[in-house]
């Protein structure tokens, strides 16, 4: 790996594979390869990965789950970075009259957080719960759900730079808005730590309970998707229009817009990147002629066709 004798083999604590399958990393199941698929194993690995990246002029893009990601059949050049184990701790960080700072790195899930909250008793994250994904996706993407976000119970970001540099930002310094935290290019979310209130833990329980209740009852959760296709537009909720356009259920190949939830396309088997992107632009194309809404993807479409 590596261009002369500037290479990763034998410096890392963690794992590189070449040529990974992105189908096996996706909740789409879809997607060819990508080049470079790292694992790193702590703060050091993922510095000398990115610098790495840097002197080759590799991009580089942190992974996830993969919850919220269609990657093309022509798979990706480039590296993709995966932060599932090493960057996994959580732990309350600090106490105080208001209630407790609860720090969760990067590569942990947002469920295994929203768990802990609700074992200790602290309310202000059961709107995510049943979210798929990491801690540091959904930092990335500004998560939310049942009129709550990630930026409501954020209290500061810690981040790495493509130099390997790390800093903490407090909210106040970060852009968030709908389905973004404005995350400038390049940079790494390492961890975050969300200030949670004192609260009544049998409360917390109930309300997350419901919560994952409401989506299994509403959302097709025992076939492969990517969570929402599109954001919401001010017109009202995505899944709506898609309905009243007639396109539930609608199928092209193995990829098919949900009939439980229109917002969802879910892969029945054997779909390819292709059919489930035909779709949205069938969903796009068909709701902007009839209504002239133009509805904006809310997963990230990478890689070549």
């Amino acid at each position: 790996m590596g261009r002369g004798d500037d290479s990763l083999a034998g410096k890392l604590r963690g794992e590189v594979r070449f040529s990974a399958p992105m189908s096996a990393f996706t909740s789409f199941r879809v997607g060819g390869p990508v080049d470079y698929l790292a694992f790193p194993a702590d703060m050091e690995d993922l510095r000398r990965i990115l610098q790495w990246c840097r002197r080759q002029e590799v991009h580089y893009f942190i992974l996830g789950n993969g919850t919220n990601l269609l990657v093309r059949d022509g798979g990706v050049h480039g590296m993709a970075v995966s932060l599932s184990r090493g960057f996994t701790r959580l732990e309350e960080a600090e106490v105080d009259p208001g209630g407790k700072l609860v720090f969760a790195e990067a590569g942990e899930s947002l469920g295994r957080v929203v768990e802990f909250a609700s074992e200790k008793g602290l309310p202000g994250l059961e709107f995510a719960a049943g979210i798929p994904g990491t801690v540091g996706g959904a930092i990335f993407m500004n998560a939310g759900a049942f009129k709550g976000e990630i930026k409501d119970a954020i209290d500061s970001v810690r981040l790495m730079d493509a130099a390997g540099n790390v800093q903490e930002r407090g909210k106040g310094e970060l852009n968030f808005s709908y389905r973004s935290m404005g995350l400038p290019e390049g940079e790494v979310i390492l961890s975050g730590r969300f200030r949670l209130k004192a609260g009544d833990g049998q409360a917390v329980r109930g309300k997350v309970q419901e919560i994952l209740r409401r989506r299994m009852a509403k959302q097709p959760l025992d076939l492969p998707s990517a969570g929402s296709i599109f954001k919401n537009p001010p017109q009202g909720p995505a899944g709506k229009l898609i309905e009243e356009a007639g396109l539930k259920g609608s199928r092209i190949g193995d990829a098919q817009i949900s009939e439980k939830h229109a917002n969802f396309i879910v892969n029945r088997g054997r779909a390819r990147a292709r059919d489930i992107l035909a779709l949205i632009e069938l969903a796009r194309e068909k709701i902007f002629k009839e209504r002239g809404i133009l509805l904006e993807t809310e997963i990230r479409v990478i890689g070549e066709d």
